[in-house]
């Protein structure tokens, strides 16, 4: 028998092809900020206890800070010379340059200043810089076990390996005495608790020193200024001291030196030379400074004639524009000549651009112009013949100074030797004599100096005091920011955790992760319901509660239900397939309960256990297993009439699923399982097929070409949407007809947080109103 067309009737599959899921393209990985507040909002209780959890022990810790007191000292840079006497110190007062500032803020943070200090005031004795007891820790012991369980492991692996695994050596001890080492402890100890501040253009340097003591806190201030005076009175003390054993020890050198090169040296020689000195030097270099003055004049009167014969020589008489030059032009009859040229040259331009080349108007001027560059050049040789003879009297003279300064040359040769030996030690004299007397006088003024009071280039502005209050730690501040760092954390505890939920949640994610409509959202039937058959039917619409109004809700969406509307010429019956992806997702609870609504709207309704693997139909309806069902009757031990069973208080009719067999694929994809879902089809008005999982095994995806419609049920907060997407893929891949997607187990309260963002009110019984 060939299988049933699908009957579905027209309109009635617009649910299922109107329904488009929302976009998962391009706007899918936008942020919807909405949605992410209405997600955090649910969390707010997880959020608030875990921030509360965090933040109790933050500000018991806070609490439990020592306070700490600040107290600041300002100096100044202020360098003024000593103005009792009008000597200069042996070291400069310092400049107020910027670096100068900088280099005093990294003396005030030496380690020699701070370990001043710490002598000074005795820093040891405080309870704060007491020496820490070295008691070995709790895991000490331990430690050191693993440390030599793993050295012996590396021993024994491959050099490449120990190198990564050998633990780091233990640091070294501290050398030197135990009172070097303390005192090394407390410099660096106070260091951390020094701060210098130089201000923001301005000489002025801020010392401030925290302490658990305000008045410690000042004490040290104080001190450490007063620490920074001294080493500069120190310095300078010393520079002075220093000046003035180098000066008394370079005299007797000094003496010695200026008798050896002395003036009765200088005199003597002189006079053993015979030198004569003239006015500024000897009398042969005077003169020969005259003959080379008058030479370099004549080599220079000589050029310039040169140059103006040159240029004259250069002249063509057809090209007396050439004539160029202070010297031509200096000749009154030349300079004359060149104005009437010049004045031709214009006539002629002005004439030819108006008439031509040809025109007779040209031919005076061209003529009086042939007859002026005749003159010119006549001038021109003139001046040449001129030259010529002066540049002939400039050699001549040239050639006569030559020969006298050769001479003076050779005659002074012994005399400049004498006289560079002789200026050599006249400076060796005056040198010696002047170092004698500097040295005499800066002795006796550094003398001067070590007798007066030294004074340093800073001074104290503003002297620390006790401070009225703690700095910090600032407990409120501490507080609110440990507040919201624990908030942060909560919160994003939070959303790890919703991040983490692979379930699907609502009707939007059913829509925009598996692609179908969701047609029907069923909350949890609790125990208390499903026990109490006896008095009020969980699986009847006239049981009431939230149970009865989902199921209800999807019998009219799917239009299972027999309204006026309905056409009289529908024929037969129709086959509703229900299937998930993994058992324990409510779906045989919904098919029952579905079956039990339809039967009680006056449908012909039979529901066909096909699972018959892990079959509950019979469980759920109250009843014992009957002996016989679907295997038996596929397998031909059966009729129908002997398999179909009648639940009188819901008047629905069952097909168990029959006794287990081995291979209940071939069975239910057989001809007589085609031949029995045509024979339900025109005997009842709807048939409900309960399938095994798609995932678990290959039944469902057997039966689902033969069912008209196919409800995939998908379990609220449990079922991961990768796992439905399987297996609606599958389904539709064997030809299918999936009507939809319905949502089983529902909790109510949260699904209604998640759809409206509250939740529903106390005391009420909430009802599903809205599905999409």
């Amino acid at each position: 028998m060939d299988a049933p067309e699908h009957r579905l009737p027209s309109g009635t599959s617009g649910l299922a092809a109107g329904f488009v899921a929302p976009p998962v393209g391009t706007g899918a990985d936008k942020v919807d900020v909405s949605r992410l507040v209405q997600m955090l909002w649910r969390q707010k209780w997880l959020i608030l206890g875990l921030t509360a959890v965090l933040w109790l022990p933050a500000v018991l810790l806070i609490n439990a800070m020592t306070p700490l007191y600040s107290s600041s000292a300002v100096v100044v840079i202020d360098p003024h010379p000593n103005r009792v006497i009008n000597i200069p110190s042996v070291s400069e007062p310092m400049g107020i340059y910027l670096d100068t500032v900088n280099t005093e803020v990294e003396i005030l943070r030496s380690r020699d200043l701070a370990a001043r200090v710490v002598e000074a005031l005795n820093l040891g004795q405080e309870p704060e810089y007491a020496a820490p007891t070295n008691k070995p820790g709790l895991f000490s012991p331990l430690m050191e076990e693993g440390r030599t369980l793993l050295t012996e492991v590396t021993a024994m692996l491959p050099e490449s390996l120990a190198v990564l695994l050998t633990p780091p050596p233990r640091p070294v001890a501290p050398t030197g005495s135990p009172q070097d080492r303390e005192a090394d402890r407390l410099t660096e100890a106070f260091q951390k608790n020094l701060r210098i501040s130089p201000g923001v253009q301005s000489r002025a340097i801020r010392i401030t020193v925290e302490a658990k003591d305000p008045q410690l806190a000042a004490r040290a201030a104080n001190a450490v200024a007063d620490a920074y005076l001294a080493i500069q009175v120190e310095a300078k003390r010393k520079a002075t001291q220093n000046a003035s054993e180098w000066l008394q020890s370079r005299l007797d050198e000094l003496r010695q030196d200026m008798t050896a090169t002395g003036r009765a040296a200088v005199e003597a020689m002189r006079s053993e030379t015979g030198m004569v000195k003239g006015r500024d030097a000897p009398l042969v270099n005077e003169e020969m400074s005259a003959l080379n003055a008058q030479l370099a004049e004549a080599r220079t009167a000589h050029a310039n004639a040169q140059a103006r014969l040159r240029q004259l020589q250069s002249v063509r008489p057809g090209n007396p524009e050439l004539l160029t030059g202070n010297d031509i032009g200096g000749d009154p009859l030349i300079t004359t000549l060149r104005q009437r040229q010049a004045a031709l040259n214009a006539q002629l331009a002005e004439l030819r651009a108006q008439y031509g080349d040809r025109h007779p108007a040209l031919n005076r001027p061209t003529a009086e112009l042939r007859e002026l560059n005749a003159t010119l050049a006549t001038e021109v040789d003139r001046v040449v013949r001129s030259l010529r003879g002066e540049v002939e009297q400039q050699v001549a003279k040239i050639q006569d100074l030559s020969r006298r300064l050769e001479g003076l040359r050779a005659e002074s040769f012994d005399t400049l030797q004498a006289d560079v030996r002789l200026r050599d030690l006249q400076r060796q004299a005056d040198a010696s004599d002047d170092n004698y007397r500097r040295a005499v006088t800066r002795l006796k003024e550094t003398q001067v100096l070590q007798a007066l009071e030294m004074t340093p280039d800073v001074r104290i502005v503003s002297a620390a005091a006790v401070p009225g209050g703690p700095v910090g730690p600032g407990k409120a501040v501490l507080a609110g920011l440990a507040a919201v760092v624990c908030g942060a954390i909560a919160t994003g505890v939070a959303l790890v955790r919703t991040m983490r939920q692979r379930g699907v949640y609502s009707s939007h994610q059913v829509e925009a992760l598996l692609g179908l409509p969701a047609v029907g959202i069923v909350p949890l039937l609790g125990r208390a319901k499903r026990s109490a058959r006896a008095d009020d039917d969980p699986y009847s619409n006239t049981g009431g509660g939230d149970f009865a109004e989902a199921v209800w809700r999807l019998c009219a969406r799917l239009h299972l239900v027999r309204t006026g509307a309905e056409p009289a010429s529908v024929k037969g019956g129709e086959v509703v397939m229900l299937t998930s992806s993994v058992s324990g997702e409510g779906k045989t609870t919904l098919a029952v309960a579905l079956s039990a609504f339809l039967a009680d709207t006056g449908r012909r309704v039979v529901i066909v256990d096909c699972d018959t693997r892990r079959p509950a139909v019979h469980r759920l309806l109250g009843g014992v297993r009957p002996p016989k069902g679907l295997t038996d009757l596929l397998e031909g031990d059966a009729t129908l009439d002997q398999v179909l069973h009648i639940d009188d208080r819901r008047r629905v009719s069952v097909i168990a699923a029959g006794r287990p067999v081995d291979r209940p694929q071939i069975l239910l994809g057989s001809k007589a399982m085609l031949s029995l879902l045509v024979e339900l089809a025109e005997r009842y008005d709807v048939v409900v097929l309960d399938t095994p999982p798609v995932l678990s095994v290959s039944d469902a995806l057997i039966l689902a070409p033969l069912a008209d419609r196919v409800l995939y049920v998908v379990r609220w907060a449990r079922t991961a949407s990768s796992l439905a997407s399987a297996g609606i893929k599958q389904v539709r891949q064997v030809g299918g007809r999936i009507g939809g997607a319905v949502l089983s187990m529902v909790n109510a309260r949260e699904h209604a947080n998640l759809e409206y963002g509250a939740r529903p009110p106390s005391g009420r019984s909430y009802r599903l109103r809205r599905i999409a």
